[in-house]
């Protein structure tokens, strides 16, 4: 009898360029849950039990119950980046390394984060809209024409991993200063002309905040009304970070109340807005519905180092993009 193959369990929709690499491969036994729902908890516990590899579905919870209902587990990949679902403590405890595709949408994401702030500072969308409508050609005087220059203008950055330092070199290109805050300084930043400061300096000095802070007990709702009023009265906020970061009902009051002038972001809490949400009503707000990491390169990269990371870690090579690299420690 020939060596049985090991077992990939999917539980859910994913990204579909997941599947060529590893069924090309001929060396695994892909149990793919085709329906449009997301695998429940209970079910994920029953298919998990004899499978050695677990790809994540999008907004599916793998918690500590299904990963210790995984008698014979040995990775967990997910081909997108956001991890706030996945237990990552309870990864490590069984020792199970864990990896996301963080670096497949690096530049992407910032590519997202610049486009919101043009779109904010030139009031795109409602320029595009007067265009749309005819009323620039009907003559109609409106307000909105006149935006404001990037050039000059100071960039504030909370976060600065790969997403922030790319950011930061896109703003750079365009003539802004860049402050940052992180939990420390970046030991490349100096020499890259990145400025370290407080989060009190960021918020007094910068006209643009970006937020690409991740979802932590630390972070969520960091961002509040308190936040807010430490801005400048003409500041844009921008969030590519993570929605739970920000205190959604305070940036609705920061906004109404003039604390800040305008507002952009690729996520929020919740998400998707419910449909009446204030949110959605205010004009000097741009909402896009999580779209920064979705281009066709960065799709087709994220599928792909997915599945390579299981095909590495099955032939005893490297992971990339692993969040619990202690698990290799321990071994």
């Amino acid at each position: 009898m020939g060596q049985k193959k090991p077992i990939i369990l999917i539980n859910g929709r994913i990204n579909r360029q997941v599947l060529p690499l590893l069924e090309q491969s001929e060396a695994f036994e892909i149990r793919d849950w085709k329906k449009s729902t997301v695998m429940s908890e209970e079910e994920t516990k029953e298919a998990i039990v004899d499978a050695d590899a677990l790809i994540v579905s999008y907004r599916s919870i793998i918690s500590r119950d299904v990963i210790a209902a995984g008698k014979n587990l040995k990775i967990i990949v997910q081909p997108f980046v956001g991890y706030e679902d996945v237990d990552v403590a309870a990864c490590t405890e069984f020792g199970i390394p864990f990896c996301n595709t963080g670096s497949q949408s690096t530049d992407t994401v910032a590519e997202m984060a610049m486009a919101l702030i043009f779109a904010s500072a030139r009031n795109i969308t409602r320029n595009n809209q007067y265009a749309h409508s005819g009323d620039w050609s009907s003559g109609k005087k409106v307000p909105f024409l006149f935006g404001w220059d990037l050039h000059g203008a100071v960039l504030g950055i909370l976060g600065m991993g790969h997403i922030g330092f790319s950011i930061a070199k896109m703003a750079q290109g365009c003539g802004m200063k860049v402050l940052y805050h992180n939990r420390h300084p970046r030991k490349d930043a100096d020499h890259n002309h990145l400025i370290f400061v407080s989060d009190a300096a960021l918020y007094a000095q910068s006209d643009v905040v970006v937020n690409v802070l991740p979802s932590t007990e630390a972070t969520k709702h960091s961002i509040d009304m308190s936040v807010f009023r430490q801005m400048k009265k003409t500041a844009l906020f921008v969030n590519v970070g993570r929605g739970d970061t920000v205190k959604t009902e305070d940036l609705v009051t920061a906004l109404q109340q003039g604390e800040i002038k305008q507002a952009a972001f690729d996520v929020v809490d919740p998400e998707p807005l419910p449909s009446n949400h204030p949110l959605l009503t205010m004009e000097n707000v741009i909402i896009t519905p999580h779209i920064g990491g979705s281009t066709n390169k960065a799709w087709k990269q994220k599928g792909y180092a997915a599945a390579q990371n299981i095909l590495d870690y099955f032939a005893g090579n490297p992971l990339h993009d692993c969040i619990n690299p202690e698990v290799f420690q321990k071994k």
